[in-house]
């Protein structure tokens, strides 16, 4: 994939942190933007693992690393920084809930008794993320990087997905069954849909028109409409949000210049960050108008700092002393 096509994947992140954005602060009736803004997330980085592991063939250890560079110091400043903010408040400390988001596991640990203190939540998400990449990871060492044999591991994995989220349905309701399809192996379908799709397209660009395309993005909202069975929103969502994706590269340029809009990839370049921080305004509100707008205007600007001052600075420190090569070993005198 060329360089300059990656604005439109920029503007992708960006679509997905408004929707989530809105979602959160500006809700509208029937249907959860905040989820369908997670969806677009994991559509992409699908898209994008499956890029570096089996058409760039990243090594191992570079990819795993260059995931901890971005994803890690920002989250751990953020959890810190939160903990140090509600202990001088007088507010309450849930160290488990503290510990679960810290290793990446609250997505099956979420809170105290299924009731959550800390604004760890949306943690979820990033817990979703960060198991899938390891998955990602062995499934191309056991395939040997070998496009045929990968996609039948991940089809292999999405089957796993669609068994492991029936069953849920079937034997859990309420809240209990909100915290299992948090779990990886349902959350994570959208992402190893796209993976599926990257591969099974490959160097393939039919060419698509903006109407097709625009369908194909309408009926992937509609099935996060909240009175969609929770399986379809899942599983048919989690399959039209990763085709929409996939086939933005065979899309017309009114699509991939719509999505190349700058501001819309200035919030997806900050997007990370954005949503690690728009979750304690979110929660603490009082829900009025004037809250949510307040929250939503801090949140953005917790964001853009903590993008510009943590999470930023770091990667770039971190790759370059991971990539760096090794000073060669000096050579011994001649006897």
């Amino acid at each position: 994939m060329r360089s300059e096509q990656l604005t439109y994947l920029d503007g992708w992140r960006g679509l997905a942190i408004l929707l989530l954005l809105v979602g959160h602060f500006l809700p509208v009736p029937g249907v959860n933007l905040g989820a369908v803004g997670v969806r677009l997330f994991f559509a992409l980085s699908g898209f994008l693992m499956a890029r570096l592991l089996i058409t760039q063939r990243v090594p191992i250890a570079r990819f795993l690393r260059r995931r901890i560079a971005r994803i890690f110091p920002a989250a751990y400043v953020f959890l810190a920084m939160t903990v140090i903010a509600c202990a001088v408040a007088g507010m309450p400390v849930s160290w488990p809930e503290t510990l679960a988001a810290a290793t990446y596991l609250n997505n099956y640990f979420p809170g105290e008794l299924g009731h959550a203190v800390m604004p760890f939540g949306h943690f979820w998400s990033l817990c979703v993320e960060e198991h899938s990449y390891l998955l990602l990871a062995v499934l191309a060492v056991l395939a040997g990087r070998a496009r045929g044999t990968m996609l039948l591991l991940v089809a292999l994995c999405l089957g796993v997905s669609i068994a492991a989220g029936s069953w849920y349905v079937a034997h859990y309701t309420g809240r209990p069954l909100t915290g299992m399809l948090l779990h990886t192996e349902v959350a994570g379908f959208t992402l190893f849909a796209s993976v599926f799709l990257y591969l099974a397209l490959g160097e393939r660009r039919i060419a698509v028109p903006t109407v097709a395309w625009a369908a194909i993005l309408c009926a992937a909202f509609v099935t996060q409409w909240w009175s969609v069975p929770v399986l379809v929103q899942l599983y048919v969502g989690g399959v039209l949000f990763a085709l929409a994706l996939n086939l933005l590269p065979s899309a017309t340029p009114l699509v991939q210049r719509v999505l190349s809009w700058r501001p819309l990839r200035m919030l997806g370049m900050w997007s990370y960050s954005l949503y690690l921080w728009q979750q304690p305004a979110y929660l603490y509100g009082d829900g009025s108008w004037t809250q949510r707008l307040a929250g939503l205007a801090l949140s953005i600007a917790a964001g853009v700092l903590s993008f510009y001052l943590v999470e930023q600075p770091a990667r770039r420190y971190l790759n370059r002393k991971w990539d760096a090569a090794p000073a060669p070993l000096p050579q011994r005198a001649a006897a």
